[in-house]
């Protein structure tokens, strides 16, 4: 059987009357031997000198020996008017719809894959057979050409799906003899094809200790998210807005991948620096990573621009200030991005994105996309995105990264917590630990952390401590002991006893198996929800909340 992306029909499309098809084309095309590889509906953005182009093929059939075959599939019975040069299909209800001209359609999907493949790393000056074929699958041909460039040779119908590897064996014969310098693709060619037009992947979550139940599971994108990744195959412009926990990130990431590989110089941004740093750890070559305000001062010095940092008034420094040095910048450095991604979107404010968008070597055209979450907006950010992008955004609904039970809690502080779905294990419940003092909070943060690490084996760098509140106003300060443990407000802490402690703000966008929320009292801010849905979200696998006596667990929700 031959391998195919995907390896089974979502189930949106094998419920589609529409489809019927290219579920058929898509069984048939499953029979053939197991070296070959299909590829169904795929998409690409690639590189003209007018700027992006769309490629799409209903099916790419590949192999090692033969080259590359690009199909194109019309359903119902066919019809050309030769006068017009009009193509139309009629469904079984008799229903007749004009259609495009397979024969085009092929050919110009064809070259539209040829340049890609071009455009890659490591393609180099591969001389490849590469070929185009029309499937009517529910229709009887006459036998001989239907048109000069539509040759029996590249044509199938319904009797040859039966028989579908002497019909693809006759199409690669047919181009072969048309290009005599074409070859096969070798397994490095297959390995590049793959990795461009492959839909499916996997990513891996650490494994914890005690809780290598919940956390020792492979997380796969759902149907959901390859919805989304489909969508943004064929869009240069998306929003992307997603609960806690729906894979924004990792969707960002995937997408800022996908676009270096295809040859464009990507950005991607967001507004945490310690968020940024973990995309830097994770993003290959060719993806370009920097928080919003560090890309604004290294293009300012890039331009020489003469740019200090105020000792006051910092809010209008990063509010205003530094996006006005980085528009300054491009006016001197020029655009430096074919494609821009941002994650945590809902953090950057209304005046920043003319900046981004200059960056841009295609103002108008160039690929931009933004991951948010509206319900995470601690900083007041705007929600759309006027004259970049203005259509809706695409919602993603399933919380794929915490345990059923956190996430119950989390859905408490969302408005439409009630329809997000969680696919996690059951997990254990979230541990609210109340105290009446500072000193008899952290005395009971000393005894957990002891317990978490001593006790329950866990790693303290799969800890963190989060508070609602800056090192000025908190307890939890750089050097505070508790017990064997010393606390450090720097990321990625260096001694085997110190422990990560940080704002709930700076995290925003990251994840540990096992998170401590401290300092949950009335000054954590008239946004307490809010930062109670960030902050809760953040555990994948087991959450504590130390909390002041005087509140009633019971009784937090989502106020509007």
């Amino acid at each position: 059987m031959a391998k195919r992306f995907p390896e089974r029909l979502p189930e949106s499309i094998q419920q589609d009357p529409d489809r019927g098809a290219e579920r058929r084309v898509y069984d048939a095309l499953s029979q053939l031997p197991d070296s070959f590889t299909i590829f169904y509906s795929v998409a690409w953005l690639g590189r003209t000198d007018a700027g992006a182009q769309d490629g799409e093929a209903d099916f790419v059939v590949a192999h090692p020996d033969l080259g590359i075959l690009v199909l194109e599939v019309k359903g119902g019975g066919i019809c050309f008017d030769a006068a017009s040069g009009a193509w139309s299909s009629t469904n079984r209800h008799g229903q007749t719809f004009e259609i495009k001209d397979p024969a085009e359609q092929a050919r110009r999907n064809k070259y539209a894959l040829l340049r890609k493949l071009q455009e890659l790393p490591g393609w180099g000056n591969r001389w490849v057979t590469l070929g185009h074929a029309v499937v009517l699958p529910d229709v009887t041909l006459p036998g001989g050409p239907l048109r000069p460039d539509l040759p029996a040779e590249i044509l199938m119908d319904h009797h040859q799906l039966q028989q579908m590897e002497a019909a693809i064996g006759r199409a690669f014969a047919y181009w072969q003899q048309e290009d005599a310098r074409g070859q096969g693709l070798g397994s490095g060619g297959m390995q590049l094809l793959t990795n461009l037009l492959g839909r499916s992947f996997q990513l891996r979550t650490p494994l914890g200790v005690a809780l290598a139940a919940d956390e020792a599971r492979i997380v796969e994108l759902t149907e959901e998210q390859m919805r989304i990744l489909d969508v943004l195959s064929q869009q240069r412009r998306a929003a992307i807005q997603g609960c806690a926990g729906s894979g924004k990130t990792m969707l960002a990431l995937e997408k800022a991948r996908r676009l270096a590989a295809e040859g464009f110089q990507v950005l991607l941004t967001c507004f945490n620096i310690a968020l940024a740093r973990y995309l830097q750890e994770r993003a290959p070559q060719g993806v370009h990573v920097a928080h919003f305000h560090g890309l604004c001062e290294e293009l300012a010095d890039q331009a020489a621009l003469p740019l200090t940092q105020p000792q006051d008034d910092l809010q209008t420094y990063y509010d205003h200030t530094l996006p006005d040095y980085l528009l300054d910048a491009v006016d001197r450095l020029g655009p430096q991005f074919d494609a821009i991604v941002v994650d945590e979107g809902q953090d950057f404010k209304e005046n920043w994105w003319l900046g981004l968008q200059y960056l841009l070597r295609d103002r108008e055209q160039g690929i931009f996309y933004v991951f948010f979450d509206d319900n995470q907006n601690l900083y007041q950010g705007v929600d759309h995105i006027p004259g970049i992008i203005d259509q809706r955004p695409y919602s993603l609904q399933e919380n794929c990264r915490n345990t059923r039970s956190i996430h119950r809690l989390v859905s408490r502080f969302h408005p439409a917590g009630t329809t997000i779905r969680c696919r996690g294990p059951a997990g254990r419940e979230p541990e609210w630990i109340p105290y009446q003092s500072e000193a008899e909070m952290l005395r009971l943060l000393r005894s957990k952390l002891h317990q978490l690490v001593n006790e329950e084996g866990i790693a303290p760098g799969d800890l963190v401590i989060l508070t609602p509140r800056a090192e000025r106003r908190s307890a939890l300060k750089e050097g505070t002991q508790l017990g064997n443990f010393v606390l450090t407000r720097k990321p990625l802490p260096r001694g085997a006893n110190q422990l990560w402690v940080t704002t709930i703000h700076a995290f925003k966008g990251l994840e540990r198996p096992v998170v401590l929320l401290a300092e949950i009292d009335d000054r954590a801010g008239h946004n307490r929800e809010t930062l109670f849905y960030v902050g809760c979200s953040r555990a994948r696998a087991h959450l504590l909340l130390f909390h002041d006596r005087s509140m009633d667990p019971a009784t937090l929700t989502v106020t509007g």
